[in-house]
């Protein structure tokens, strides 16, 4: 129905499941410039994107429904006798079974778990090169686990507080500087282009790479940094609005300092 190129850019724009202003206004541009009816462009658009956010619910919800079944099993053993699901460290059943062995996982061990089960996957799928080395395939990757962190709920225990804290705080910190920023990745592309062709085509690679920045490895390390900010920041909400020893409270503090220092 439209040109592949349209096409390509339609589903790129509509990856993520959100149409922003400015991401219509360039599909309308492109879609006039190959006299593409603009009624019969909405309407498609639409589908995809209702589509688009369905699939993404989908799979938030599966997420979360998976992680609340693994939850659910590392709460406590359930009793091979009697079906009834004992607390942790339990070594009696009142039904008189003995537990032998205690096999407690926390939910925050449950988490790391994931995590790392997905970055051990072998990445498949596209390896269509982005920019500067990022690949769409490595981004699917790396939204999954944005996923998981996001879809995390907050410890309510103070051991598994401390214990989220102590994993996730180091992947809170991002990558600072001149050179890591948005301006200073793309600098260097714009001055060469300044100096080797003409000025305008200069600015035309200076507004082309701020647009790509986004899939710079380094502005990617740093999206992820951020999401593991937020979430650390909840779980010291948390924590801080739980009565605790003094000592749950100084490691509040210490983490704190930690996450303020990034």
């Amino acid at each position: 129905m439209f040109s592949k190129e349209l096409e390509s850019l339609i589903q790129a724009t509509l990856e993520d499941g959100v149409l922003e202003d400015n991401e219509k206004a360039a599909l309308i541009k492109r879609a006039q410039k190959e006299g593409v009816d603009l009624d019969e462009l909405e309407i498609y658009i639409n589908s995809l994107l209702q589509r688009r956010q369905r699939e993404l619910r989908e799979k938030n919800d599966s997420l979360e429904k998976e992680y609340e079944q693994e939850k659910k099993k590392a709460i406590g053993p359930v009793c091979p006798k009697c079906g009834k699901q004992v607390p942790p460290l339990t070594l009696k059943c009142d039904c008189g079974y003995e537990f032998t062995k205690q096999t407690h996982v926390s939910s925050v061990q449950i988490f790391a778990e994931k995590i790392e089960k997905i970055k051990s996957q072998k990445i498949t799928g596209s390896d269509e090169l982005l920019d500067f080395g990022y690949t769409k395939s490595f981004k699917e990757q790396q939204d999954k686990i944005i996923s998981i962190i996001q879809l995390f709920p907050v410890p309510n225990t103070k051991e598994d507080i401390i214990e989220f804290l102590a994993l996730s705080i180091p992947n809170a910190k991002a990558k600072t500087g001149f050179m890591n920023s948005r301006l200073g990745r793309a600098l260097p592309g714009t001055i060469l282009g300044i100096i080797l062709i003409p000025i305008v085509w200069g600015l035309i690679i200076l507004i082309n790479t701020w647009g790509k920045i986004d899939k710079d490895p380094v502005v990617a390390h740093n999206r992820m940094a951020e999401v593991w900010r937020a979430k650390c920041e909840q779980v010291l909400i948390k924590g801080r609005s739980m009565r605790g020893d003094s000592e749950f409270t100084q490691q509040l503090e210490y983490y704190e300092n930690l996450l303020n220092q990034q």
